[in-house]
């Protein structure tokens, strides 16, 4: 879906991800080693969902031909989410994809003792007049902005007593907030304000909810 953003063209994907003029894949909230991170508390989850998502990550580059890649802050999940193996799963993944790769610092990255020095972490960064920021509430006013970190979630009513979940990305004055990219992550319903657009991907397009479906 093409979406016109304070008269920046921005491509609404399927794949919860945001294609910039200059064709930078943008995504965001991948928590990888979060699965990792539980196992060290004792509970004892499955790992294998880091691996899948920079597959999927893959593919959608692949697809719409990205010249570079940013992820919009939380690429890690907790210091013990950042294992050897994680590590060397990303390093030997950004190889392969041979993309010029970005990392905006998020939360959860900052919680980290260290960032691996070939992310070229940074706070925030610009790209083809669209601000790219992880908190909205560091995006600056006035101009185009595509931030992360809440994870939003459409509450759609598809019965009288009945409502579907999906991630989406939520349209708030200046403001393109992304929905979360990792597998295992969760969502907050969106807390609507009035002009609040949203964007859901049900299936293999990227449509906006009506007002009136949205609880």
């Amino acid at each position: 879906m093409i979406l016109n953003h304070f008269n920046q063209t921005l491509e609404l994907l399927p794949g919860k991800a945001v294609l910039l003029p200059d064709r930078t894949l943008v995504v965001a909230d991948l928590h990888l080693g979060k699965a990792t991170a539980f196992q060290a508390k004792g509970l004892a989850i499955p790992e294998g969902d880091s691996g899948a998502d920079l597959n999927r990550l893959g593919t959608i580059c692949e697809q719409v031909c990205a010249t570079r890649i940013v992820i919009n802050g939380d690429l890690f999940h907790s210091p013990a989410g950042l294992s050897s193996e994680i590590e060397r799963l990303l390093e030997t993944w950004l190889y392969t994809i041979g993309l010029p790769f970005q990392l905006v610092i998020g939360n959860h990255d900052r919680k980290l003792h260290r960032l691996p020095d070939w992310l070229n972490a940074v706070p925030s960064i610009e790209h083809s007049g669209v601000h790219l920021v992880h908190d909205p509430a560091d995006a600056p006013e006035g101009v185009p902005v595509v931030a992360a970190h809440w994870h939003p979630v459409a509450k759609i009513a598809d019965g009288k007593r009945t409502s579907l979940r999906l991630p989406c990305f939520l349209l708030r004055r200046n403001i393109l907030v992304l929905p979360s990219f990792g597998t295992f992550t969760g969502g907050a319903i969106v807390d609507r304000e009035e002009g609040d657009r949203l964007f859901v991907a049900p299936a293999d397009r990227v449509i906006e909810v009506p007002e009136k479906l949205l609880r």
